[in-house]
């Protein structure tokens, strides 16, 4: 049987008429009561990754979560909310960024619980968060370019529910992007969210998945059972194919993952969003493979930091894996490239957008041929 991702075209963060778009879509094809019983407790995990305001596209959108808290607890759930981002290790750090995000605000009213990862589990020898047992989950990330996942949806979400810096830790044994969609896939077989609800009702496409993204308005709901499956469907919706994927790419290595196990509903019909801007990483991947073999070591990528924009709060030097980053006084923060291992933690991180990816002047060339190519082909399709 296959497994159904609904795809929804919800076009503004309406509190009434999201609710109401929402409650009927899971009543129609996912209803609640085969997926949930008396007695449960429901977590909403939303991908907060940093403090930003929700027109910045960084983070689930709160009236997006309220919506579908709402949903539950009319349903008689207790509802709570948590997320684990990196850097946040403290109380006192994550109870900041529910009150920057408006999650904070938001539970209040409605009544939902706040929950804080300073306590850890041990699952397949990673270190999760409590909460990420005993909970029914519902996994609400936000459709975001990632520099090195290429797209941050549903499965990369459950990064989040690992337990402080620890995701440092696991950038570091993991620098490569193969190797860390591994870790991914295998929080994939630990962690099985209820439901996946993905808002990219506003996306962020372009350098993400942090403040040096762009927002843009695409109107997408996407509802499925499955993370993986989810994914494989946005994917399609943005242009994007599994062999271009990376997440995808090693589902389907560890057969975790077929596409003809994928039943799409979309409200989109067959529209592509055939513009959608992605990473400058992503560069490598739409060239022929021979030609990258010859040319890789002229590819070049390095974080920079923008001086202009640094305020020394030192939060990209306390989540650097390979310990890269001084902060000098009046010199604002400096990334040893030695020992840089491209895991981009510090710009995922950086609140001002501080820290930019620096191209090789050869793959600058190379983006700029693509795009002119690109450009040409739309320019025809108005013809």
């Amino acid at each position: 049987m296959k497994k159904r991702v609904v795809i929804l075209k919800i076009d503004e963060y309406d509190q009434e008429a999201l609710y109401a778009r929402l409650k009927t879509a899971l009543h129609k094809y996912f209803p609640l009561k085969e997926y949930f019983a008396e007695g449960d407790k429901i977590l909403l995990k939303p991908n907060l990754l940093m403090a930003a305001s929700p027109q910045e596209a960084v983070t689930t959108h709160p009236v997006f979560i309220e919506a579908i808290g709402r949903i539950f607890k009319e349903e008689g759930f207790p509802v709570s909310v948590a997320d684990s981002p990196g850097g946040f290790v403290s109380d006192r750090d994550v109870d900041e960024l529910y009150e920057e995000t408006g999650i904070k605000k938001m539970a209040a009213l409605r009544g939902f619980g706040l929950l804080y990862p300073t306590e850890s589990i041990v699952r397949n020898n990673i270190p999760l968060c409590w909460w990420s047992e005993g909970f029914k989950m519902i996994n609400l990330p936000k459709l975001k370019t990632h520099d090195i996942m290429v797209l941050t949806l549903a499965t990369k979400n459950l990064y989040g529910c690992i337990s402080g810096l620890h995701k440092s830790h696991l950038h570091h044994m993991h620098p490569k992007t193969d190797d860390f969609a591994k870790i991914i896939t295998k929080l994939y077989s630990i962690i099985t969210p209820s439901l996946n609800i993905v808002d990219g009702i506003v996306a962020l496409q372009g350098h993400g998945p942090a403040k040096k993204g762009k927002p843009r308005k695409m109107g997408i709901v996407a509802i499925g059972s499955d993370a993986l499956c989810i994914d494989y469907a946005i994917s399609k919706l943005v242009g994007l194919n599994e062999g271009a994927n990376p997440l995808i790419r090693q589902a389907k290595r560890e057969n975790l993952f077929s596409e003809d196990g994928v039943g799409i509903v979309s409200e989109f019909g067959e529209q592509i969003f055939s513009d959608f801007e992605f990473p400058p990483p992503f560069i490598i991947n739409r060239l022929p493979s021979a030609l990258v073999r010859i040319l890789r070591l002229f590819f070049k990528f390095k974080p920079v930091v923008d001086i202009a924009r640094c305020t020394e709060c030192a939060v990209c030097a306390r989540v650097c894996p390979q310990g890269a980053i001084t902060i000098e006084k009046g010199k604002k923060a400096h990334i040893d490239c030695s020992k840089c291992i491209m895991c981009m933690c510090c710009g995922e991180m950086c609140r001002s957008g501080a820290v930019d990816l620096d191209m090789s002047v050869l793959l600058k060339i190379v983006k700029a041929l693509l795009n002119r190519g690109k450009n040409k082909k739309h320019e025809c399709h108005k013809v």
